[in-house]
């Protein structure tokens, strides 16, 4: 059960590490100079999440059709 868990949190940090390289997801901080005060935000970019998956697929779909077109050259 440990182990199981174990591995949860590392798939967990990876997505998350691979998700912030691929700037999906980031944070911000603004301040208010009237009040002092600070505020972090959480942003989500679902326009170069929704684009770079559909650039995945494509690259995976073209791939196999390249593939099975060419036969092999000996």
């Amino acid at each position: 059960m440990r182990t199981i868990l174990v591995i949860v949190l590392v798939l967990v940090v990876a997505v998350a590490g691979l998700g912030f390289y691929l700037e999906w997801w980031g944070f911000s901080s603004s301040r208010d100079a009237d009040t002092g005060q600070k505020s972090l935000h959480f942003n989500v970019n679902t326009n170069k999440i929704k684009g770079d998956t559909e650039k995945a697929k494509q690259k995976l779909t073209g791939g196999s059709k390249q593939a099975k077109e060419k036969p092999q050259e000996e």
